[in-house]
C-alpha cells in the first residue's frame, strides 16, 4: 500500500514539472530611481509572477513551452541613447545545454520561449506616478498587449494551445481586476 502511495504522488509531482513556469523579470534602467520605487516594483513582479503561476499552475497547455520568460524593461533613456535598449526579439529554444563560465557548472534549457518588453517615454513617466496598484494595472496591459508574439512561435511548437493560453492569462488578469471586463 506505501508503495502504490509514493508511486501516485510521485506520478503527480512528474506531471506537475511537465507544467509552464510563467517567469517576469524586471530591468530598472534610471539612476534616478528611489530605492523605495525600485523595491516596491520589484515586491509587484514578484507578487504578480507567482499569482500567475498560482493561477495557470491548474492547467495544462500542452508539452510545447515549459518555461515561458517576458523580460520588461522600464527604462528612461536620453535623447539620442534609445537605441542602446532594444526589445529583443522572441526566441524558442528547443534544448540547449549551456556552462557556466565561471562555475563550470552545466545546466539546460528545454522548450524555453522569451522575448522583452519596454516600458519607456510618457509610460515610464506614468508607471513611476502610479501608485502600486496601478503599476500592477499597466504591467498586466504590456503582458497582455505582448501575448502576440505567441503568433512568432516556430511551426515546430504543435504541442502548445496558445489560443488557450492567452485566455487564460487574459481571464487572470480580469479576476485580479488588473485589466477592464
Amino acid at each position: 500500500m506505501v508503495t502504490l502511495c509514493n508511486s501516485v504522488i510521485l506520478n503527480k509531482a512528474i506531471k506537475f514539472l511537465d507544467r509552464m513556469k510563467f517567469n517576469i523579470s524586471l530591468r530598472l534602467f534610471d539612476i534616478s530611481l528611489s530605492e523605495l520605487i525600485r523595491k516596491n516594483t520589484e515586491s509587484i513582479i514578484n507578487e504578480l509572477s507567482n499569482n500567475l503561476n498560482a493561477y495557470i499552475a491548474k492547467r495544462d497547455y500542452g508539452k510545447g513551452i515549459l518555461e515561458y520568460d517576458v523580460i520588461i524593461y522600464v527604462i528612461n533613456m536620453p535623447n539620442g541613447y534609445e537605441h542602446l535598449y532594444k526589445d529583443f526579439n522572441p526566441k524558442y529554444i528547443e534544448s540547449k545545454l549551456f556552462t557556466n563560465k565561471h562555475t563550470g557548472e552545466v545546466f539546460e534549457i528545454n522548450k524555453h520561449f522569451s522575448y522583452s518588453v519596454k516600458i519607456e517615454g510618457e509610460k515610464f513617466e506614468w508607471f513611476l506616478s502610479e501608485i502600486d496598484e496601478g503599476r500592477k494595472k499597466i504591467l498586466a496591459q504590456e503582458i497582455l498587449n505582448s501575448l502576440s508574439n505567441l503568433d512568432k512561435l516556430p511551426k515546430k511548437v504543435k504541442e502548445f494551445d496558445k489560443e488557450r493560453f492567452k485566455e487564460d492569462i487574459e481571464q487572470f488578469f480580469k479576476s485580479e481586476k488588473l485589466i477592464k471586463l
